[in-house]
């Protein structure tokens, strides 16, 4: 059934996936730029400032958290077939913490070093988002097994 706690907890990844695209991940400063590090882009808060890196740079973590967030969506409606549902949850799980890796391994140290600046993560609140979608999924992962579990022993019981 729909209605179940893991349902809740996709939901729940879900949602904290989609709020990535909303708030930054990282602030890059320097003598001569302020940038934000968002999911599919970067922004500076001064106005009419030339952009000195590309955009577009940033644009493959936003197609890999989609991909997330879909796999997440899809696995919520296989709630009837629960070992498929398990390895779709596991799959979004592996994906989660290639997406955080990437984060922190690959494209910041790159935003940072294109811009001559450190990252700071402190007082973002998408960083945050990262980590409590994974929990979400991790709970949910273990919610789907627990269930498969109880099954099981519900049909040897007959």
């Amino acid at each position: 059934m729909i209605q179940r706690i893991q349902s809740i907890y996709l939901f729940g990844a879900a949602a904290a996936l989609i709020a990535i695209y909303f708030f930054p991940l990282a602030s890059f400063f320097s003598e001569y730029f302020y940038y934000k590090f968002y999911l599919l882009k970067l922004t500076t808060p001064v106005p009419d400032a030339a952009s000195v890196i590309n955009e577009y740079m940033v644009l493959p973590l936003g197609i890999f958290n989609g991909m997330i967030v879909f796999s997440t969506i899809v696995a919520i409606f296989l709630y009837k077939n629960r070992r498929f549902q398990s390895k779709i949850v596991k799959l979004s799980i592996l994906m989660n913490v290639i997406l955080v890796a990437l984060i922190f391994f690959v494209f910041s140290p790159l935003v940072g070093r294109t811009l001559n600046a450190a990252a700071d993560y402190s007082g973002e609140w998408g960083i945050y988002f990262t980590l409590v979608s994974l929990l979400f999924l991790i709970l949910a992962n273990r919610s789907i097994i627990k269930d498969e579990k109880l099954v099981r022993a519900a049909d040897r019981l007959r």
